[in-house]
């Protein structure tokens, strides 16, 4: 690494310490929004006092003309999240942390979460900019991806460990 890639990362987090104390809350609970922007995925913190999470969605512009596009990325983060609804029943392939195999489990199709305070991340890889803002509403309603990664981090929240059936009970069926 050189001075100037280490002058950026520099510049980059104290840009990211400026907006984290923007918003007044513990700089601890933003750990899932960082490890979400940085590493990807979705991701849960909790201690004894309170608990966050940031969700994940991603939403792909493309133009056939030009066969150029981008992903834009959506990242929900919630402070004390509590699921209000759930819907439908979705039987999905996941893995988790520290587990090499994938597990099967079932997840909404749908979710409704409250929270004491939602912010929402949109990363956009053409312009390199990372918008953040907080949203007014209190309640949200995620569907499809972003309803699953919503589950299986509040799972870890309420549960600690995600349990799922392993894959290696599934059976090869050779097709013909």
């Amino acid at each position: 690494m050189d001075a100037e890639e280490i002058r950026a990362i520099f510049k980059f987090s104290a840009m990211e310490k400026h907006m984290i104390s923007s918003f007044g809350i513990e700089e601890e609970l933003f750990l899932p929004l960082l490890l979400s922007l940085k590493s990807g995925g979705s991701w849960s913190y909790a201690s004894e006092e309170t608990k966050s999470i940031a969700v994940k969605d991603v939403i792909t512009y493309y133009s056939e003309e030009s066969k150029t596009g981008y992903t834009l990325e959506k990242i929900y983060f919630f402070i004390d999240p509590e699921v209000i609804k759930e819907e439908g029943v979705i039987s999905r392939l996941e893995k988790c942390g520290a587990r090499e195999e994938r597990e099967l489990v079932k997840r909404p199709y749908h979710i409704t979460l409250k929270a004491k305070k939602m912010i929402i991340a949109e990363v956009n890889p053409e312009l390199r900019k990372i918008t953040i803002r907080e949203l007014k509403k209190r309640s949200i309603l995620l569907k499809g991806t972003p309803a699953y990664s919503a589950a299986h981090e509040m799972e870890h929240l309420e549960k600690g460990e995600v349990k799922g059936i392993p894959i290696w009970t599934f059976e090869y069926v050779k097709d013909q």
